[in-house]
């Protein structure tokens, strides 16, 4: 984007209080994502509630909506670029958590073993979303516009890939139609929460009336 962060370091205040918010959004989101996925993946213990740190995550994007509200009603023309980027991404960071927790949901409606050629290509779909995810952490917290560009390059190509596997699951006539909705069901997911995270890296790149679309070549 532009180095609007550095320069909110100087100067502390409801911004950088709100930015700083959006930074532990984004280790909840992504614990969430982690979390829920090896509940519906792996049938793992469920030992959290997903349903209160979803709470939690809710919370905090009214937090930071608060505090830039109060920012701007004291600097109505200070910091307006920024306080728009934060009050779009945090909608982006709080659906990530709604979609971990009906991932969980998921798990409780199909709760036998999932295995097979599907759930193995979903696993590889998975890996790259918490990869891109933990990258698009440090793009944000780092200001990192190199590895952002990189990051949303890799993200719209994972987007695509899941929208392949959708594509080869309506044709596969082998599946039971039990079996089709809750594979279908997953690669959504994952297709969604990838395309929220490109939003957020989006912000470090783009100019506020871009944010989640590609970047323009300059």
């Amino acid at each position: 984007m532009f180095k609007w962060l550095s320069k909110i370091l100087n100067s502390p205040g409801l911004i950088e209080e709100a930015e700083k918010i959006v930074s532990d959004m984004l280790e909840i989101s992504y614990n969430m994502f982690r979390y829920s996925m090896e509940i519906v993946i792996e049938k793992a213990e469920e030992k959290e509630n997903i349903y209160a740190t979803d709470k939690k995550l809710n919370a905090l994007e009214i937090d930071v909506r608060k505090k830039i509200l109060e920012h701007l009603s004291i600097n109505p023309s200070q910091d307006i670029t920024p306080s728009l980027v934060l009050a779009t991404i945090v909608v982006d960071i709080e659906r990530i958590g709604d979609y971990s927790k009906n991932l969980i949901e998921i798990s409780h409606k199909y709760p036998k073993p999932l295995s097979g050629n599907y759930i193995e290509k979903i696993k590889g779909l998975e890996k790259k979303v918490q990869t891109y995810f933990e990258n698009t952490i440090k793009v944000y917290d780092e200001q990192d516009e190199i590895l952002g560009k990189e990051v949303m390059k890799k993200l719209s190509e994972l987007v695509a890939e899941c929208q392949d596997l959708l594509e080869a699951l309506v044709e596969d006539d082998s599946l039971s139609s039990k079996e089709g909705i809750i594979y279908a069901l997953l690669v959504r997911h994952l297709k969604r929460i990838s395309a929220h995270v490109k939003n957020v890296c989006s912000s470090i790149i783009n100019p506020f009336h871009r944010l989640g679309y590609k970047p323009k070549e300059r």
